[in-house]
């Protein structure tokens, strides 16, 4: 096995088209990220969700942007760390691990090389680790654990392709959305639809929690009785 391990330095990988999307994010992207992840969720039809496995690391964390997508076997990381220097201001990188495995993807120093190049957060179905420093960056970041051990650097996995994370399929150009309760994908092609009806959504809301305070019977607010 160790013989078929290259030691040298990873060659990027090849990117496809597809991350051309990723930077073309539409106007609409921080208006999405002003509803919480919850109201988009509902607001698609009760789809979009990732399962609870993908969690945050940061409380109060919240993410916005267009999907950048990362593809790399369980404990490699080369793909990640080009990723970070590749990918456009403003995006998120969704990392697929292909299994939670049990090397982290992503530390402390990948995150200090985020922030510098204004990346938007990390999503990622693998483990974490330096999450103190991750804290002390106040960056976000959404993955399944922590753990102490590390990666090997030798495949260079694979980039700007439809990933899947915590039960939902991601394709470049998708908007990422995460606040405390986990992460909803809004498809790009459904982007002004779900804006329209999460204002909608939005509305009902606040308009269900203002009967709560006057006094209403929650039974009656969400038409449990009449």
């Amino acid at each position: 096995l160790r013989s078929t391990l290259a030691f040298g330095p990873c060659p990027s990988p090849e990117i496809s088209v597809t991350d051309s999307r990723a930077v073309r994010a539409p106007s609409s992207v921080p208006d999405l990220g002003s509803f919480p992840a919850a109201t988009l969720y509902e607001a698609l039809g009760k789809c979009g969700g990732m399962s609870a496995e993908i969690r945050p690391m940061l409380a109060r964390a919240r993410v916005c942007g267009p999907a950048y997508t990362v593809r790399i076997l369980g404990c490699e990381s080369a793909a990640v760390l080009w990723a970070v220097e590749q990918a456009p201001a403003g995006s998120v990188i969704v990392i697929d691990t292909g299994t939670r495995g049990a090397s982290p993807v992503w530390g402390g120093t990948s995150t200090l090389a985020a922030t510098v190049r204004g990346i938007a957060g990390v999503v990622t179905n693998g483990l974490i680790r330096d999450l103190d420093e991750i804290e002390d960056l106040r960056f976000p970041v959404y993955a399944s654990g922590t753990s102490v051990h590390g990666t090997l650097k030798n495949h260079p996995g694979w980039t700007g392709e439809p990933v899947c994370v915590g039960g939902v399929v991601v394709t470049p150009g998708d908007i990422v959305v995460g606040d405390s309760d986990g992460v909803v994908v809004v498809p790009a092609a459904r982007i002004g639809e779900a804006l329209d009806k999460a204002q909608r959504q939005r509305a009902k809301e606040v308009e269900r929690d203002a009967r709560i305070r006057a006094g209403e019977p929650i039974s009656v607010v969400l038409g449990l009785r009449g």
